[in-house]
Parts: C-alpha cells; sequence; structure tokens
C-alpha cells in the first residue's frame, strides 16, 4: 500500500467520531470499528482446515453458520497463550465486505467513541505489508485511577483477515466450503 492509499484511507475513516470495540491481543489494545462486529462469544470448538493459513485455526458452527476462525497472536506473530490463558479468551465474530470470521483475542475491554482529532495515522516508519492493516493510533483519554492517556490501535477488518492474494483465495476456499 503506498502512502498516499494510507492517507486517503485515514482520512476516509477519521472525518467523523468513531465508536469502537476495543481487544486485546499480547500487550497492546487494538480497535475494531462496532459497524463490523456481529457478536461476541466465549470459545466454541473448532474444527481443523487442513492446508489453511497457519493464523487460521479452523471453522466453528456459530447458529447454522460455518466461519473461518483466525487466531490473532499467530497473525501478528505474538507466542501462544498458555492453556489457563486460553479460557479468558474471546473470538469475535465480524462481518466486512461479504466475509464473515471468527477473530480470537486475549480479551474484550470495552467500546468506546474516539473524536477524528484523536486519531493519528500511522507512522511511515511502521508502514509496510505486515502492518498495512494498521488505519490509524488512537488516543484514549486516562482513567481516573491511572490518569494516565493510552494508545489504540485502529484496525481495517478487511484487510486483517486478507493481505495477499494467497489469503484472499484461501478465505473465499474456507467461506465456500462452509
Amino acid at each position: 500500500m503506498s502512502i498516499e492509499q494510507m492517507e486517503a484511507s485515514f482520512l476516509e475513516n477519521t472525518e467523523t467520531e468513531r465508536q469502537l470495540v476495543a481487544f486485546k491481543v499480547g500487550d497492546e489494545v487494538y480497535g475494531v470499528d462496532i459497524a463490523h462486529i456481529h457478536t461476541i462469544i466465549t470459545p466454541q470448538p473448532i474444527t481443523f482446515v487442513p492446508r489453511a493459513p497457519r493464523y487460521v485455526k479452523g471453522v466453528m458452527n456459530l447458529r447454522g453458520r460455518v466461519l473461518p476462525v483466525i487466531d490473532l497472536r499467530t497473525r501478528f506473530g505474538l507466542e501462544p497463550l498458555t492453556e489457563a490463558q486460553e479460557k479468558n479468551t474471546r473470538i469475535v465474530i465480524v462481518d466486512v465486505d461479504g466475509l464473515s470470521a471468527g477473530l480470537i483475542v486475549d480479551a474484550v475491554s470495552e467500546v468506546l467513541r474516539l473524536q477524528a482529532d484523536a486519531i493519528d495515522r500511522p507512522s511511515q516508519l511502521v508502514a509496510s505489508i505486515e502492518t498495512e492493516c494498521i488505519t490509524g493510533i488512537g488516543k484514549v483519554a486516562g482513567n481516573r485511577n491511572d490518569g494516565v492517556d493510552h494508545l489504540i490501535i485502529l484496525l481495517d477488518v478487511y484487510k486483517t483477515l486478507i493481505t495477499c492474494s494467497y489469503d484472499a483465495t484461501a478465505m473465499e476456499t474456507l467461506q465456500k466450503a462452509a
């Protein structure tokens, strides 16, 4: 993605206030536009799918719909959780541009609103193929307990699901198989 495309995407997404669902993966807090969230569930049985990308844990049945399930820790190159830590994870069901999937996250923390002036575009220093799913960095004012401002990484759900043609083909195959 070129710098011009990143800036256009950034401007497109920051014209007004944004309502986000915030969740943790590793030590970081990420945010996804609430319009793309279908539901948040506790972990469900997942069926392994051979030859799927490494970060696709498999598929699950959600109310009669078979959905691919993506482990964001693996997707972002983080170490796996211990078995005890996995009990606290959640699956965020997302729908975007005709694709539906479950995203395994460490925890869901809150729904929040960010004003346009509280969102910065990602630095050109971190712009790469691996980080093209980041649309911005939000600044969240500190709460009464700690008073410290926090950063939230804003994700483009579609690009998080698909970052190259191989991934797009794999996701479409999983969706059709469902």
